[in-house]
């Protein structure tokens, strides 16, 4: 399933034994998978991983589509954080 404009991710086969009842090698909606992991979690608490960050853990999981409104915000981030440090150059060469 390539639906354009939806974030997708697709659980690593090397770890579904982490995920029971979730296939691996299937392309679904990120926002799908990340309320079976968060159901699982609830149903097995010590036996699904817990990620500090993010629901779907990046080693476990790849993702493509449209990039997290995190990833957009990240991105911003070092954008402007790049022109603020080019703006202090050049005031420091004045």
């Amino acid at each position: 399933m390539n639906r354009p404009g939806i974030r997708q991710a697709l659980l690593r086969p090397e770890f579904a034994h982490l995920y029971p009842g979730i296939a691996a090698n299937e392309w679904l909606p990120a926002a799908v998978l990340t309320d079976q992991v968060l159901a699982l979690r609830l149903r097995a608490r010590d036996r699904v991983p817990l990620t500090r960050d993010r629901v779907l853990d990046g080693a476990h999981f790849e993702f493509r589509g449209v990039a997290s409104a995190g990833q957009a915000d990240e991105a911003r981030d070092a954008r402007n954080e790049a022109r603020q440090e080019e703006r202090r150059r050049r005031t420091d060469a004045d």
